[in-house]
Formats: structure tokens, C-alpha cells, sequence
């Protein structure tokens, strides 16, 4: 028998346990693809009532906290279908995303039309990552400077995204990388092909995306920190980022320092014009240098005001120049003095800083305003010389580039798709003897949109695109030194011209494949740079000449990319054909400029032109062990002449295997093949093919991981033909070995 006394405690329990259940604060999980059952980073997670949106971090987990009632969470990722869980008082919950199909449910857009994201895993050495990633090959500048080749598109031709700005900043040669530091970034993305509405009217080839940090799923700090160092130009680096946060508010701050030395080539000898010249002990005189990277900044999140963030990033670098990317090099530059950091002339001092900030709020639109603004700064020095006749320049400052970018971007994004617009400033001013570029500008406003429909994606993007620089000229002189005349260096232009971008993506859904394909068109405006060159470029050896004359270039694009995946094995293909109509390249003329050193004029000119590529990666599972294969095949072609055109880098397939020892520690052997090639421009020399061997060891523990990574391990001579090194016959870095240790350290609180 229950007395009525009883019977009210005890209805007094069920009432405050339904009212627990229903008052629901908090609740962790992750999200994953539901078909390859692999993590999902940066899904987006909204709770409901109280609204407060958060991103998975990249083991696609996440933790919800609301001050209010919880009762359930909305989950999207782009190019899957979105869910919404009811909690029912679950405090730790996975959900499973399906990816798109054809019969498409309503999903959130994310502002890239095309599907085709490729998450680039990191490895202990970002060149090495990128040359691993078929598609993508990089330049080695050093430690401090990135220069990806995209497809075979490079500089001014690819988008390189910090936290959704675009960097800009003299990337006109082989020389002229970006500064980032990818360890003070939450990840990497590769966007390949052109036509992309939402990366700008320059990404011909593509784009490299770096994530900006992320908000901690609830209140606690997450510290990653670690060191390198790499046997090969005896690099040793440090690095460290930390989040702390504290109910809505987040801090986080990152730093790197690194210092880096000759590098060593498996030679002693190398042939440049006709003459043979030595190098002591198989090292690259004054090619060492130091590289640092800073990274401060906040989150604020609510739920009436959205999520607020700003992040200020610097970077700088000092690096010396190798000898004979300056002028012709002499037999005593080249011994180099003893010392493998040391700098001295030529050498380049390069730096960035970048303030942004972004609001984000969730609601019938999810509605985002990004705006930042940033400096590059690039000062050369070498021994002086003149242009033509004339007395010697009496400084050694032989280019300074200041550059100063301003991007704004607002965007509403719902079920459908999302509209929006941008709007860029540039402004530059130059100074030095080298005279490669006058002040320029180039300012740009855009409107993009993009639509999703039962069978498909539509995105559009039109711009007005103004261009222009001053004019310039110096005393013209004759070979008695007598001041002869004006010679005009540069024209004042100004030019406003339209451009424009149009995407469709088709997703084909059939039992086991996953395919789609994207058709695009778009127009390119030249570069400040190819429109008002006038100047000698110590990177590419040469005298270089702007044409003022050139119209912008229009391109169409199709792509297609396929997957299948089993147990035990998957493979994906991605390849493309692009037909461009008036490509802007640059080619060697008949002409010589009476200076010191590389007279050849080369010019700037509008060709038609052919690309073609198709990029494999093949996964199957042997046992406990792992075989993966990348392949990349690239064919560039001018229509006019037949000839290929520059940076076609030639056929390459790495075969590597990992397989675990312990439980912890694994063991990986690589082979990478690569082919002659057989595509060269005009005046561009035929490079052979090689053979390249590399291992690695990975020990994972509870929360740090050891690496030993060793590239070239033969110390094998072979000539990229991508690299300006190979203009002098020399190998760009020979065998290297890299010894790393990461550590990531979570600490949350505990309701």
C-alpha cells in the first residue's frame, strides 16, 4: 500500500527527473561519413532553442553547451545531407551523415558550388606534404616562403586562402612565395580547377585554403606544441598554438621560429652557360636563413549576437639568395666561407602581417561578413648593376615591394544555396634597380551566387575589376655613358574592365561509384605585372617585359571525379580538359636589352592554349598493412605552336606502403617515379627522369606523436622541372632526413 504521503515524493521525483531530462545543457559526440565511416572536421552543429553554433574539430567531434534548455541539434556538412537529432535527454550521441545524391534533400550550402574539396593531411614538412598531393607540386624557397604549382598554375594564377582572404603580394616567379606557417592553422584544403565562383576571378588552377582556428566545443584550453629538426639544410624548428576558453569567450595564440642552413646537393660541380663551376662540399652557398610566424586573436559567441572573431597574423622572413640567381655567379661566391647559416648578398628580407575579423549568425539565413586587411613587404639586395649603359646604381637595394590589401566579403547562406559579395583594394608601391614593377592598384567588386536543384548546383559570379599603374622613366644612355634621351620604363594605365564566372555541378549517384562533373566558364583580367613589366627578375635569370596591350583571357572547363570504396579498398580520380582562349604566358623574343647579365627580353603574350590532367589515388588494405598510390598526369599545349607550356611538370606516380610494427608504432617505405619530360616551352631544357626512395616512422602515444621522415634517401641527383635551380643545372635539395615530435594536450571542464 503507498501512502499519500509517499505518493507525493514520489511524484515530486518524476516530475524533477522529466523537468532534468527536458532542461537539458550539454551534450558531446561526432559526426562521421555514414558510407566510409571516416570522421567529418569542420561539419557545422547548431543547437536548438538557444541557437549556438559551433564546428567539429578535425576528428569530426564536438561538444555543445547551451545557458538555456537543450532539446536538440541541426547538423550539416557541405555536399551531404542535413539531419536534425531530438536528443531525448542522450548526453554523448554519434550522428552519421549520408553524402549527397542525386535525389538531393534540402542541404546547407557553404559557399563553394563545386563539391570537389580534397583535405590535404599535414605531414612534418608542408613541401612534402604538397608534393605528395596529386595535382600539387610546390617550389623549395626555403622555410618561410610556399609557392604552390596548382595543375601546373602558379603565382598570380591560383587563390591562396587565409581563413577566406585571399593573399596577395608579388607572386609573379618561380621566386616569389606567401608566408604562412600551416602548424598555426586548423587545416588545409585543396580546391582544384578553375571557374570556382567564391575563390575570385584569379583561380585559374585552383586554390589552397588554410581554416582559421575554430571554436572549442565548450569551455577548457587545447595547447599543440612540438619541434623538428631536418638533416639536409639542418632546419630546426619550434612551434606552439593554444585555445583557451571560458564560457562564450575563446583566446588563442600561436608562435614559430625556425632557422635553416645551406642546402646540400648530391654535387660538386654544375655547368651554367657554358662554363663549369665548383660548389664546396655539396652545399648551396647563402641559401640559409630564419623564418618566423605569430598568430593572436579571439572568438565571442552568443546566441543573439552570432559568433564574432578577429585573428592578427604575422610572418617574416630573412633569407640569403644562392649566387647565381644573381647575374653570373663567381667561382669565389660560390665556396661559400664556412658557415651554413650565414647571409649575405643577394638576399631577401619578406614579411606579411594580416588583421581579419568575422561575424557569423544563424537564422532564417545564416549570415556572414568577413573583412581584413593586410601588408607584404619583399626587399632584395645584390651587387649593383645597371640596366643598360650608364653608371652603376649606387645602392644595393635592388627591389622593394610594399604591398596593401583590403577584402571585404558578405554572404547569406539557407537551404538552397547562398548569395553574396566582395570587394578588394590593392595598392603597391616599388622602389629599387632591379625595376621590375611601377605603383600600381588593382581594386575589384563582385557578386556571386550560387542555387542548389534537385539534379544539380549553379553558381555565378560577376566583376567590375579596375587595373592600373604609373607611369615611369629613367635617363637613356649611351655606352659612353652620356645621357642620350628618356627611356620610359612604364605607361600610365588605367582600365576597367568586366569579368565573369559560371559553374554547374552534377553529382551521379549510381550502387558503388560516386561520381560528378563540373562544367565552367570564365574570364581572367591580366596582372598588374604581365601588363607593366619592364625589368630584369633575378629569380628567373632574365630580362621581363609587361605587355599593356593584353585583353583578358577566357577560359572554359570541364571536370569529372569518381569514387569507390569497399572494406578494403577505394580509389578516386579526379582529371580535367581546359580550353583557353588568348592564355597569357610568358615567352622568350629575339631581342636582347644591353645590361650585365641574362640580356634575352622576355615578353609577356596571349596564346590559345590546351590543359588536360587526370590525378588517381588508390588505397587498398593488405592485412594490417596499408599499400597507397597517387599518380598525376598533366598535359599543357599551345594551340599556335604545339610547343608545352612552362612548369608542365612531367608524369609522376608515388607508391607508398605503411604497416604497423606495434601498437603504437608503424613503419611506411615510399617510391616516387618520375618521367622524363617530355613537354617542354620554348628555350625550356629537357629534364630526365628519376627514381626517388623515402621511409618513415610514426610512434603515436597517448597524446604526442614522434616522426622519422627521410626523402631521397640515395641522395640521388636528379633535376626538377619545376625549379629555377634547374636553369643552372643544379639540384634543388638532396637527401634530408626530418626528425619531429608534436604533442596536443586537451584539458576541459567538467560540468
Amino acid at each position: 500500500m503507498i501512502y499519500p504521503k509517499s505518493a507525493w515524493i514520489m511524484a515530486a521525483f518524476i516530475v524533477l527527473v522529466s523537468n532534468t531530462i527536458q532542461a537539458q545543457s550539454s551534450v558531446s559526440g561526432h559526426v562521421y561519413d555514414a558510407e566510409k565511416t571516416s570522421p567529418l572536421s569542420d561539419a557545422l552543429v547548431q543547437a536548438w532553442p538557444c541557437g549556438a553554433i559551433l564546428s567539429t574539430d578535425s576528428y569530426g567531434t564536438f561538444n555543445v553547451e547551451c545557458a538555456t534548455e537543450l532539446d536538440s541539434l541541426k547538423v550539416s556538412s557541405f555536399g551531404f545531407t542535413t539531419v536534425t537529432i531530438v536528443l531525448d535527454g542522450n548526453s554523448v550521441i554519434d550522428v552519421s551523415l549520408t553524402p549527397l545524391h542525386v535525389e538531393v534533400k534540402p542541404i546547407t550550402i557553404t559557399g563553394e558550388i563545386d563539391q570537389s574539396v580534397i583535405r590535404i593531411v599535414p605531414t612534418s614538412d608542408l613541401m612534402h606534404t604538397l608534393d605528395r598531393t596529386p595535382g600539387i607540386r610546390s617550389l623549395d624557397l626555403g622555410a618561410g616562403l610556399i609557392q604552390p604549382v596548382l595543375r601546373g598554375l602558379m603565382g598570380s594564377r591560383i587563390a591562396i586562402l587565409d581563413g577566406g582572404v585571399p593573399i596577395v603580394g608579388g607572386r609573379w616567379g618561380q621566386d616569389h612565395g606567401v608566408l604562412v606557417d600551416p602548424d598555426l592553422y586548423e587545416g588545409i584544403e585543396w580546391v582544384p580547377g578553375g571557374g570556382h565562383v567564391w575563390l575570385g576571378p584569379n583561380a585559374v588552377g585552383g586554390g589552397v585554403k588554410f581554416s582559421s582556428i575554430y571554436l572549442l566545443g565548450e569551455s577548457g584550453s587545447r595547447t599543440q606544441y612540438g619541434t623538428n629538426y631536418r638533416i639536409g639544410d639542418n632546419r630546426s624548428k619550434v612551434y606552439v598554438l593554444s585555445r583557451l576558453r571560458n564560457k562564450n569567450m575563446q583566446f588563442h595564440v600561436g608562435f614559430s621560429a625556425s632557422i635553416f642552413g645551406d642546402r646540400n646537393v648530391p654535387q660538386n660541380t654544375f655547368e651554367y652557360i657554358s662554363r663549369t663551376y665548383e660548389i664546396a662540399e655539396g652545399r648551396l652557398p647563402n641559401t640559409g636563413g630564419t623564418a618566423y610566424h605569430g598568430l593572436a586573436g579571439f572568438i565571442y559567441s552568443t546566441e543573439g549576437l552570432g559568433q564574432i572573431s578577429l585573428d592578427i597574423r604575422w610572418s617574416n622572413i630573412q633569407q640569403g639568395l644562392f649566387p647565381g640567381i644573381v647575374g653570373i655567379p663567381s667561382q669565389r661566391d660560390l665556396m661559400g666561407d664556412g658557415n651554413i647559416y650565414s647571409v649575405d648578398l643577394p638576399n631577401q628580407h619578406a614579411s606579411r602581417w594580416l588583421v581579419s575579423s568575422k561575424w557569423m549568425k544563424q537564422g532564417d539565413f545564416k549570415r556572414t561578413f568577413l573583412f581584413s586587411l593586410s601588408g607584404n613587404e619583399r626587399i632584395e639586395n645584390a651587387p649593383p648593376h645597371a640596366h643598360g649603359y650608364g653608371p652603376k646604381p649606387k645602392t644595393d637595394l635592388s627591389l622593394s615591394l610594399h604591398e596593401y590589401h583590403l577584402f571585404a566579403e558578405s554572404k547569406w547562406e539557407g537551404d538552397r544555396g547562398a548569395f553574396g559579395f566582395q570587394a578588394e583594394l590593392l595598392r603597391g608601391k616599388t622602389d629599387g634597380w632591379e625595376f621590375l614593377l611601377p605603383n600600381h592598384y588593382r581594386d575589384r567588386v563582385s557578386a556571386v551566387a550560387d542555387y542548389t536543384f534537385n539534379s544539380g548546383s549553379f553558381g555565378a559570379r560577376m566583376d567590375m575589376i579596375s587595373t592600373g599603374n604609373e607611369s615611369y622613366s629613367e635617363p637613356l644612355y649611351a655606352i659612353n655613358n652620356e645621357v642620350i634621351g628618356e627611356d620610359i620604363r612604364a605607361t600610365a594605365l588605367n582600365n576597367v574592365t568586366p569579368s565573369w564566372a559560371f559553374s554547374w555541378f552534377q553529382p551521379i549517384d549510381l550502387e558503388k561509384i560516386k561520381m560528378s562533373f563540373t562544367a565552367s566558364a570564365y574570364t581572367r583580367v591580366p596582372s598588374n605585372y604581365a601588363l607593366a613589366a619592364n625589368g630584369i627578375h633575378h629569380g628567373t635569370f632574365r630580362f621581363e617585359q609587361g605587355n599593356p596591350n593584353l585583353k583578358p583571357e577566357t577560359a572554359f572547363e570541364v571536370r569529372a571525379s569518381g569514387s569507390s570504396s569497399s572494406e578494403k579498398f577505394n580509389i578516386d580520380i579526379q582529371s580535367f580538359a581546359s580550353l583557353h582562349k588568348g592564355f597569357i604566358h610568358i615567352t622568350p623574343t629575339a631581342s636582347f636589352a644591353p645590361i650585365a647579365h641574362s640580356g634575352q627580353i622576355y615578353s609577356f603574350k596571349a596564346t590559345d592554349a590546351f590543359r588536360t590532367g587526370l590525378e588517381v589515388k588508390m588505397n587498398l588494405q593488405i592485412g594490417r598493412g596499408k599499400l597507397a598510390t597517387t599518380s598525376s598526369v598533366l598535359g599543357q599545349w599551345a594551340l599556335e605552336t604545339g610547343l608545352g607550356l612552362p612548369f608542365t611538370s612531367p608524369v609522376d606516380i608515388i607508391n607508398s606502403y605503411a604497416h604497423p610494427i606495434a601498437d603504437k608504432l608503424s613503419i611506411t617505405l615510399s617510391h616516387r617515379a618520375i618521367a622524363p619530360s617530355y613537354l617542354v616551352a620554348r628555350n625550356e631544357d629537357f629534364t630526365n627522369g628519376t627514381s626517388l626512395f623515402g621511409m618513415g616512422l610514426t610512434l603515436k602515444m597517448n597524446k604526442s606523436v614522434l616522426r622519422l621522415e627521410a626523402d631521397n634517401l640515395f641522395n640521388k641527383n636528379w633535376l626538377d622541372h619545376i625549379s629555377a635551380y634547374r636553369t643552372l643545372g643544379l639540384v634543388a635539395q638532396g637527401r634530408w632526413v626530418s626528425f619531429s615530435w608534436s604533442y596536443d594536450l586537451n584539458l576541459f571542464n567538467k560540468n
